[in-house]
Protein backbone atom coordinates (compact mmCIF):
# COMPACT_ATOMS: atom_id res chain seq x y z
CA UNK A 1 0.00 0.00 0.00
CA UNK A 2 1.08 3.58 -0.74
CA UNK A 3 1.95 5.70 1.73
CA UNK A 4 0.86 9.01 2.25
CA UNK A 5 1.38 12.42 4.47
CA UNK A 6 -0.05 14.22 6.84
CA UNK A 7 1.36 17.92 7.61
CA UNK A 8 0.81 19.40 11.09
CA UNK A 9 -0.19 23.06 9.89
CA UNK A 10 -2.94 20.84 8.25
CA UNK A 11 -3.72 18.41 11.06
CA UNK A 12 -6.55 20.46 12.17
CA UNK A 13 -8.35 20.35 8.95
CA UNK A 14 -7.69 16.93 8.58
CA UNK A 15 -9.48 15.81 11.92
CA UNK A 16 -12.53 18.49 10.92
CA UNK A 17 -12.33 16.69 7.92
CA UNK A 18 -12.68 13.22 9.41
CA UNK A 19 -15.13 14.61 11.71
CA UNK A 20 -17.87 15.15 9.16
CA UNK A 21 -18.39 11.07 9.17
CA UNK A 22 -17.03 10.00 12.47
CA UNK A 23 -17.16 11.23 16.06
CA UNK A 24 -13.40 11.95 16.39
CA UNK A 25 -11.68 10.74 19.59
CA UNK A 26 -7.75 12.50 20.45
CA UNK A 27 -5.46 12.48 23.07
CA UNK A 28 -6.60 15.17 25.71
CA UNK A 29 -5.16 16.66 29.03
CA UNK A 30 -7.85 17.32 32.00
CA UNK A 31 -6.75 18.06 35.50
CA UNK A 32 -3.14 16.77 35.03
CA UNK A 33 -4.47 13.58 33.82
CA UNK A 34 -4.27 12.56 29.71
CA UNK A 35 -7.32 10.13 28.14
CA UNK A 36 -9.08 10.01 24.91
CA UNK A 37 -11.45 13.09 24.49
CA UNK A 38 -13.92 13.43 21.49
CA UNK A 39 -12.89 16.60 19.51
CA UNK A 40 -14.39 20.16 19.78
CA UNK A 41 -13.63 22.88 17.79
CA UNK A 42 -11.20 24.28 21.07
CA UNK A 43 -9.50 20.85 21.60
CA UNK A 44 -5.61 20.90 22.43
CA UNK A 45 -3.54 18.20 20.50
CA UNK A 46 -0.21 18.98 22.28
CA UNK A 47 -0.56 15.25 23.87
CA UNK A 48 0.21 13.98 20.62
CA UNK A 49 3.99 14.76 21.44
CA UNK A 50 3.98 13.25 24.80
CA UNK A 51 3.85 9.72 25.92
CA UNK A 52 1.09 7.21 25.70
CA UNK A 53 -2.26 8.55 27.84
CA UNK A 54 -2.51 7.72 31.86
CA UNK A 55 -5.82 6.39 31.22
CA UNK A 56 -6.20 3.75 28.11
CA UNK A 57 -8.66 4.45 25.78
CA UNK A 58 -10.59 1.14 26.16
CA UNK A 59 -13.21 3.22 27.70
CA UNK A 60 -14.51 4.59 24.01
CA UNK A 61 -16.12 1.65 23.19
CA UNK A 62 -16.12 -0.01 27.21
CA UNK A 63 -17.03 2.89 29.07
CA UNK A 64 -15.91 3.09 32.80
CA UNK A 65 -19.56 3.07 33.81
CA UNK A 66 -23.04 3.15 31.26
CA UNK A 67 -26.38 2.18 31.35
CA UNK A 68 -27.44 -0.41 29.61
CA UNK A 69 -31.10 -0.01 29.46
CA UNK A 70 -33.96 2.07 31.24
CA UNK A 71 -36.95 0.08 32.83
CA UNK A 72 -40.29 0.88 34.71
CA UNK A 73 -42.66 -1.57 35.93
CA UNK A 74 -44.59 -1.68 32.27
CA UNK A 75 -41.58 -1.61 29.59
CA UNK A 76 -38.11 -2.05 29.05
CA UNK A 77 -35.85 0.59 26.28
CA UNK A 78 -32.89 0.43 25.70
CA UNK A 79 -30.60 3.24 25.36
CA UNK A 80 -27.50 1.78 23.46
CA UNK A 81 -28.97 3.60 19.66
CA UNK A 82 -29.18 6.96 21.16
CA UNK A 83 -25.22 7.27 22.07
CA UNK A 84 -24.37 6.01 18.53
CA UNK A 85 -24.61 9.26 16.24
CA UNK A 86 -21.63 8.38 14.36
CA UNK A 87 -18.96 5.72 13.74
CA UNK A 88 -16.00 6.39 15.68
CA UNK A 89 -12.39 7.52 14.69
CA UNK A 90 -9.39 7.71 17.39
CA UNK A 91 -6.42 9.93 16.31
CA UNK A 92 -3.49 9.07 18.15
CA UNK A 93 -3.97 5.55 19.97
CA UNK A 94 -0.35 4.07 20.54
CA UNK A 95 0.46 0.78 19.23
CA UNK A 96 0.16 -1.45 22.65
CA UNK A 97 -3.53 0.07 22.83
CA UNK A 98 -4.54 -0.66 19.28
CA UNK A 99 -3.48 -4.20 20.06
CA UNK A 100 -5.61 -4.08 22.85
CA UNK A 101 -8.89 -3.63 21.34
CA UNK A 102 -7.75 -6.57 18.82
CA UNK A 103 -8.09 -8.59 22.32
CA UNK A 104 -10.58 -6.84 23.61
CA UNK A 105 -12.85 -7.70 20.37
CA UNK A 106 -12.14 -11.85 20.90
CA UNK A 107 -13.40 -11.59 24.31
CA UNK A 108 -16.52 -9.45 23.44
CA UNK A 109 -17.47 -11.04 20.31
CA UNK A 110 -17.20 -14.55 19.74
CA UNK A 111 -18.72 -17.59 18.91
CA UNK A 112 -20.13 -18.22 22.17
CA UNK A 113 -20.64 -14.65 23.49
CA UNK A 114 -21.09 -11.31 21.49
CA UNK A 115 -21.29 -7.59 23.59
CA UNK A 116 -23.54 -6.12 21.31
CA UNK A 117 -22.68 -3.07 23.34
CA UNK A 118 -18.73 -3.16 22.34
CA UNK A 119 -20.11 -4.47 18.94
CA UNK A 120 -21.79 -1.78 18.22
CA UNK A 121 -19.44 0.82 19.19
CA UNK A 122 -16.24 -1.02 17.79
CA UNK A 123 -17.48 -2.83 14.54
CA UNK A 124 -17.05 -0.03 12.00
CA UNK A 125 -14.89 2.32 14.18
CA UNK A 126 -11.25 3.64 12.63
CA UNK A 127 -7.99 3.61 14.79
CA UNK A 128 -5.22 5.56 13.83
CA UNK A 129 -2.29 4.32 15.92
CA UNK A 130 0.85 6.66 16.00
CA UNK A 131 4.53 4.88 16.54
CA UNK A 132 6.29 5.42 19.55
CA UNK A 133 9.52 7.77 18.39
CA UNK A 134 10.50 7.08 22.51
CA UNK A 135 9.58 3.83 24.40
CA UNK A 136 9.85 4.47 27.98
CA UNK A 137 11.81 2.03 30.52
CA UNK A 138 8.61 0.63 31.93
CA UNK A 139 7.34 -0.19 28.20
CA UNK A 140 7.64 -4.30 27.22
CA UNK A 141 5.17 -4.73 24.02
CA UNK A 142 8.18 -6.50 22.79
CA UNK A 143 8.02 -9.08 25.24
CA UNK A 144 4.28 -9.83 23.83
CA UNK A 145 4.73 -9.65 20.57
CA UNK A 146 4.03 -6.25 19.68
CA UNK A 147 6.52 -3.32 18.99
CA UNK A 148 6.28 0.37 19.11
CA UNK A 149 5.51 0.84 15.43
CA UNK A 150 3.13 -2.76 15.04
CA UNK A 151 0.22 -2.59 13.14
CA UNK A 152 -1.76 -5.44 14.58
CA UNK A 153 -5.40 -3.16 15.54
CA UNK A 154 -4.83 -0.25 13.36
CA UNK A 155 -6.59 0.64 10.25
CA UNK A 156 -3.95 3.27 9.76
CA UNK A 157 -0.49 3.62 11.01
CA UNK A 158 1.07 6.74 11.81
CA UNK A 159 4.76 7.81 12.21
CA UNK A 160 6.04 11.19 13.46
CA UNK A 161 8.37 12.85 11.51
CA UNK A 162 8.73 16.29 12.77
CA UNK A 163 6.52 18.71 10.51
CA UNK A 164 4.29 15.41 9.26
CA UNK A 165 2.88 12.50 9.79
CA UNK A 166 3.55 9.70 7.48
CA UNK A 167 -0.08 7.34 7.08
CA UNK A 168 -0.19 3.89 5.83
CA UNK A 169 -3.11 2.13 5.25
CA UNK A 170 -3.26 -1.14 7.55
CA UNK A 171 -6.82 -2.19 6.70
CA UNK A 172 -9.45 -1.50 3.50
CA UNK A 173 -11.02 0.73 5.74
CA UNK A 174 -8.16 2.35 6.64
CA UNK A 175 -7.24 2.94 2.71
CA UNK A 176 -10.95 4.06 1.16
CA UNK A 177 -10.73 6.52 4.30
CA UNK A 178 -7.06 7.96 3.08
CA UNK A 179 -8.01 8.10 -0.19
CA UNK A 180 -10.98 9.56 0.01
CA UNK A 181 -9.64 12.81 1.95
CA UNK A 182 -6.94 13.41 -0.29
CA UNK A 183 -3.45 12.78 1.05
CA UNK A 184 -0.55 14.21 -0.66
CA UNK A 185 2.46 10.73 -0.93
CA UNK A 186 5.15 10.56 1.18
CA UNK A 187 8.62 11.30 -0.47
CA UNK A 188 11.51 9.02 -0.63
CA UNK A 189 12.95 11.03 2.02
CA UNK A 190 10.51 11.04 4.48
CA UNK A 191 10.10 7.49 4.27
CA UNK A 192 13.60 7.15 5.00
CA UNK A 193 13.19 9.05 8.07
CA UNK A 194 10.88 7.05 9.02
CA UNK A 195 12.53 4.08 8.92
CA UNK A 196 15.51 5.42 11.02
CA UNK A 197 13.17 6.48 13.86
CA UNK A 198 11.59 2.97 14.21
CA UNK A 199 14.59 1.36 14.62
CA UNK A 200 15.63 3.70 16.74
CA UNK A 201 12.59 2.71 18.83
CA UNK A 202 13.38 -0.08 18.48
CA UNK A 203 16.98 -0.13 20.52
CA UNK A 204 15.34 1.90 22.95
CA UNK A 205 13.14 -1.28 24.35
CA UNK A 206 14.96 -3.92 26.47
CA UNK A 207 15.84 -7.42 25.30
CA UNK A 208 12.71 -9.47 25.82
CA UNK A 209 12.09 -12.22 28.25
CA UNK A 210 11.33 -15.13 26.32
CA UNK A 211 7.73 -15.82 27.67
CA UNK A 212 6.32 -18.94 25.00
CA UNK A 213 6.17 -21.56 27.68
CA UNK A 214 5.09 -18.65 30.17
CA UNK A 215 1.43 -20.80 30.31
CA UNK A 216 3.02 -23.96 30.87
CA UNK A 217 5.23 -22.40 33.85
CA UNK A 218 2.24 -21.16 35.61
CA UNK A 219 0.04 -24.49 35.15
CA UNK A 220 2.77 -25.62 37.14
CA UNK A 221 2.87 -23.62 40.11
CA UNK A 222 -0.95 -23.43 41.39
CA UNK A 223 -0.06 -24.26 44.78
CA UNK A 224 3.37 -22.74 44.98
CA UNK A 225 4.11 -20.69 48.07
CA UNK A 226 5.72 -18.22 45.23
CA UNK A 227 2.83 -16.57 44.94
CA UNK A 228 2.36 -15.13 48.94
CA UNK A 229 5.85 -13.60 48.03
CA UNK A 230 4.98 -12.44 45.36
CA UNK A 231 1.46 -10.89 46.62
CA UNK A 232 2.79 -9.78 49.83
CA UNK A 233 3.87 -5.98 49.44
CA UNK A 234 0.37 -5.56 46.98
CA UNK A 235 -2.07 -2.95 48.55
CA UNK A 236 -4.49 -4.79 46.43
CA UNK A 237 -5.50 -0.86 45.00
CA UNK A 238 -6.65 -2.09 41.33
CA UNK A 239 -4.47 0.50 39.92
CA UNK A 240 -2.94 -2.08 37.75
CA UNK A 241 -6.58 -3.18 36.35
CA UNK A 242 -8.11 -0.23 35.66
CA UNK A 243 -5.68 1.42 34.03
CA UNK A 244 -5.04 -1.67 31.94
CA UNK A 245 -5.61 -1.64 28.69
CA UNK A 246 -7.10 -5.08 28.72
CA UNK A 247 -9.09 -6.04 31.64
CA UNK A 248 -12.29 -6.16 31.44
CA UNK A 249 -13.94 -7.50 34.44
CA UNK A 250 -17.40 -5.56 34.98
CA UNK A 251 -20.14 -5.44 37.57
CA UNK A 252 -24.18 -4.98 36.61
CA UNK A 253 -26.01 -3.27 38.98
CA UNK A 254 -29.63 -1.74 39.25
CA UNK A 255 -30.32 1.76 40.19
CA UNK A 256 -33.39 3.44 40.81
CA UNK A 257 -36.62 3.87 42.91
CA UNK A 258 -40.73 2.85 42.53
CA UNK A 259 -41.63 1.40 39.83
CA UNK A 260 -38.70 2.73 37.55
CA UNK A 261 -34.70 2.34 37.26
CA UNK A 262 -31.83 2.10 35.45
CA UNK A 263 -29.47 -0.97 34.73
CA UNK A 264 -25.96 0.18 34.66
CA UNK A 265 -22.57 -1.64 33.96
CA UNK A 266 -19.47 -0.18 36.06
CA UNK A 267 -15.87 -1.62 35.76
CA UNK A 268 -14.60 -4.04 38.18
CA UNK A 269 -11.58 -5.51 39.33
CA UNK A 270 -10.29 -8.87 40.69
CA UNK A 271 -7.99 -7.43 43.15
CA UNK A 272 -10.77 -6.76 45.16
CA UNK A 273 -12.14 -8.75 48.11
CA UNK A 274 -15.73 -8.06 47.53
CA UNK A 275 -14.91 -9.26 43.87
CA UNK A 276 -15.26 -12.68 44.78
CA UNK A 277 -17.46 -12.74 47.98
CA UNK A 278 -20.77 -14.88 47.40
CA UNK A 279 -23.96 -13.51 49.37
CA UNK A 280 -23.64 -16.26 52.18
CA UNK A 281 -20.13 -14.55 53.54
CA UNK A 282 -18.20 -17.13 51.37
CA UNK A 283 -15.14 -15.94 49.80
CA UNK A 284 -12.81 -18.06 47.49
CA UNK A 285 -10.34 -15.48 47.29
CA UNK A 286 -10.12 -14.89 50.47
CA UNK A 287 -6.39 -13.02 50.68
CA UNK A 288 -4.39 -10.77 48.49
CA UNK A 289 -2.09 -14.25 47.40
CA UNK A 290 -5.28 -15.81 45.84
CA UNK A 291 -6.06 -12.59 44.15
CA UNK A 292 -2.64 -11.73 43.03
CA UNK A 293 -2.49 -15.35 41.54
CA UNK A 294 -6.10 -14.64 39.27
CA UNK A 295 -4.78 -11.35 38.12
CA UNK A 296 -1.46 -13.16 36.64
CA UNK A 297 -3.05 -16.42 35.65
CA UNK A 298 -5.90 -14.57 33.97
CA UNK A 299 -3.51 -12.61 31.82
CA UNK A 300 -0.96 -15.20 30.93
CA UNK A 301 -2.58 -18.68 31.25
CA UNK A 302 -6.39 -18.35 30.82
CA UNK A 303 -6.88 -16.04 28.03
CA UNK A 304 -4.04 -17.97 26.25
CA UNK A 305 -6.57 -20.61 26.64
CA UNK A 306 -9.67 -19.06 25.61
CA UNK A 307 -8.23 -16.24 22.90
CA UNK A 308 -5.01 -17.68 22.29
CA UNK A 309 -3.08 -15.00 23.02
CA UNK A 310 -1.64 -13.41 26.38
CA UNK A 311 -3.92 -10.70 27.97
CA UNK A 312 -1.18 -8.12 28.05
CA UNK A 313 0.25 -5.62 25.55
CA UNK A 314 2.96 -4.73 27.53
CA UNK A 315 2.03 -0.59 27.98
CA UNK A 316 3.49 -0.52 30.98
CA UNK A 317 0.73 1.37 33.12
CA UNK A 318 0.45 -0.96 35.67
CA UNK A 319 4.20 -0.29 36.11
CA UNK A 320 3.96 3.29 36.41
CA UNK A 321 0.72 3.49 38.33
CA UNK A 322 1.88 1.23 41.20
CA UNK A 323 2.39 2.57 44.39
CA UNK A 324 4.58 0.19 45.73
CA UNK A 325 6.52 -0.21 42.39
CA UNK A 326 5.12 -4.03 42.24
CA UNK A 327 6.82 -4.59 38.26
CA UNK A 328 5.13 -7.35 36.39
CA UNK A 329 7.89 -8.17 34.27
CA UNK A 330 10.16 -8.71 37.82
CA UNK A 331 7.19 -11.28 38.68
CA UNK A 332 7.30 -13.23 35.37
CA UNK A 333 11.12 -13.61 35.99
CA UNK A 334 10.22 -14.70 39.21
CA UNK A 335 7.68 -17.72 37.95
CA UNK A 336 10.04 -18.40 35.20
CA UNK A 337 12.51 -18.64 37.91
CA UNK A 338 10.45 -21.62 39.96
CA UNK A 339 10.21 -24.26 36.79
CA UNK A 340 14.05 -23.28 35.93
Amino acid sequence: MDIFKIEKSKLKQFLDDLSKKYSVFVPAKQDRVTSFKEITLNSQLSTLNSYNTDKPPKDIFFPQTETLFTYDENSQLSTLNSQLSKPIAIFGVRPCDAKSFTLLDKVFDSEKYTDTYWKERYKDALVFALGCNNPLSTCFCNWVGGGPFNKEGADISLIDIGEAFLAEPCSKKGEEVIHKLSLQKATEDDLKKGNQLKNEAESMLSKPVEISSLKEDLDALWNSPKWEEIARKCLNCAACTYLCPTCHCFDIQDEGKSSKGKRIRIWDSCMFKLFTQEAAGTNPRPTGKERMRQRIMHKFNYLVETIGEFGCVGCGRCIISCPVNLDVREVIKEIKKVRN
